[in-house]
């Protein structure tokens, strides 16, 4: 964002307006400026987990071997970091900024420059994996219209629509993205449960493990809700940017209950309906998995339904991804930062869509994601927890104040990276992947903690750290032999 943007606290007249050019971007939120509502966040929340996204988590609880009651257990189990989330966006309200600028506070000004390059990588994944599912929705929606076999140009077109419609939206900003997701809130939970009323009656809910994978049933479980658990997780890096908007004064408990049980329920449901149809079909593609379960006119339903959740989804990413893009330092305005966004990740999308064994690819994607992404909440949120929500907004930006508060040692807050650094070695040693089982889980027969022990693990040490740093008891003399200056 540009500096005179950037470090304006006075009122903007109607700088966020729907269907018109926000103006604002990773800067702070004037009280004025702030318009959102608590029932819009609930709304927000609903429309923005209404895509196949969960329901490919919940389908993957079946694939590690659990029988079905039990992967709704899990999937239950996973969708409790939900709660995570609903924390964060207490913060993401008091302060008024998105999570790549608040985190400055606990890694540094200059030291949350690489959590700023991995939040745009997340994002871009997200948004290819949102765009794959809408593709694949397009393609069967395509056929049902008549385009037979549409192939390589089917793809290319189906791309250039959600480009369109999608990246158009998030390019607008905000407002116009929260007044649509009220929309979406509505239509696509109603077909969805129209879609489910006519596949429940199939299933057989008494029914064996499937037998591809071994192990005790807890760690079977706590390995599916690992996987699930990455859902709500993925949030914490970009989740509070969007009620940002709320009132600073917000009560703390409107604004976790509008956040959590909203996301909690509508994820809860995706996820075991994505369990339910994998005991019916093969779901490693959930749109043309669903086609032979329900009629004709109801899969149209369906895919229409999936090419809105995939907007619903990708459009804040999108957003989100402007936003990170200007605090890697990139002095370009948000909306133009969002449409180089949104064509980097539609180009990906491209060639993604010629790889065969997608799910395989979502599934060892979503488990590696835990182990930056917890760690790094648990440190941006515990600091934010220990400051009570309270930030000098222009020090956060103050990227060349070597006095300012959040300066540390050479722009790096060594505890919010030690802290880090710290529960990422504890998620590796407890995760359960495809490619990668660490050696605690090997111990407790394939048990996936690392979506518990990442974020606690990481949060503990930052808040010890910062006790230890504040007194230069230790660190003071150990920088000052290697590097031979005098640490402030």
């Amino acid at each position: 964002m540009p500096d005179d943007l950037c470090d304006r606290e006075g009122s903007i007249p109607n700088s966020n307006p729907v269907f018109g050019l926000e103006l604002r971007g990773f800067e702070h939120i004037p009280e004025a400026e702030r318009n959102m509502t608590v029932p819009q966040v609930a709304f927000f929340w609903v429309g923005n987990n209404a895509n196949l996204f969960y329901v490919s988590l919940g389908a993957s609880a079946l694939a590690l071997g659990l029988p079905l009651l039990w992967a709704i257990v899990a999937c239950a189990l996973g969708n409790l970091t939900n709660l995570y989330l609903a924390v964060g966006c207490v913060g993401g309200v008091r302060a008024g900024m998105p999570v790549c600028v608040v985190a400055r506070s606990a890694f540094g000004v200059r030291g949350n420059l690489p959590n700023a390059c991995l939040s745009w990588l997340v994002s871009v994944a997200f948004e290819v994996i949102n765009t794959v599912f809408g593709a694949f929705a397009l393609l069967a929606l395509f056929e049902l219209l008549g385009w037979h076999r549409p192939g390589a140009v089917g793809k290319l077109v189906a791309v250039a629509l959600q480009l369109v419609l999608g990246g158009g939206i998030a390019i607008l900003g905000h407002a116009t993205m929260v007044y649509l997701q009220r929309i979406f809130a509505v239509v696509l939970p109603l077909a969805l449960l129209l879609v489910a009323g006519f596949t429940l009656a199939k299933v057989h809910w008494i029914q064996p493990a499937t037998s591809l994978a071994s192990g005790p049933l807890t760690a079977l479980i706590m390995a599916a809700s690992g996987v699930i658990a990455a859902g709500p997780i993925s949030y914490l890096f970009n989740g509070p940017d969007w009620v940002r908007y709320l009132p600073s004064q917000t009560p703390a408990a409107k604004i976790i209950g509008s956040v959590f049980w909203p996301s909690f329920l509508s994820c809860f449901a995706l996820c075991a309906l994505g369990a339910i149809w994998a005991t019916l079909g093969d779901m490693s593609d959930p749109v043309a998995g669903l086609k032979p379960l329900i009629p004709s006119w109801l899969f149209l339903i369906y895919t229409g339904a999936v090419i809105g959740g995939s907007l619903a989804n990708n459009v804040p990413t999108y957003y989100s991804s402007g936003l990170s893009i200007q605090a890697m330092g990139i002095d370009i305005h948000r909306y133009l930062a969002t449409a180089i966004d949104v064509v980097i990740s539609s180009v990906l999308v491209v060639y993604i869509l010629f790889v065969q064994d997608f799910t395989t690819a979502l599934n060892d994607f979503a488990a590696f994601m835990i182990v930056w992404l917890a760690p790094f909440g648990g440190v941006w949120i515990t600091d934010g927890l220990m400051r009570n929500w309270s930030y000098r907004h222009a020090a956060l930006f103050a990227t060349e104040d070597r006095r300012g508060p959040y300066w540390g040692w050479r722009g790096v807050n060594l505890a919010g990276w030690l802290g880090m650094l710290l529960g990422m070695v504890g998620s590796v040693l407890t995760m359960k992947s495809p490619l990668y089982t660490g050696w605690v889980a090997r111990t407790l027969g394939g048990a996936d903690l690392s979506w518990i022990v990442g974020l606690a693990l990481s949060g503990s040490c930052y808040w010890l750290f910062t006790r230890i740093f504040a007194g230069k008891r230790l660190v003071t003399p150990m920088l000052t032999a290697v590097t031979g200056e005098e640490v402030p």
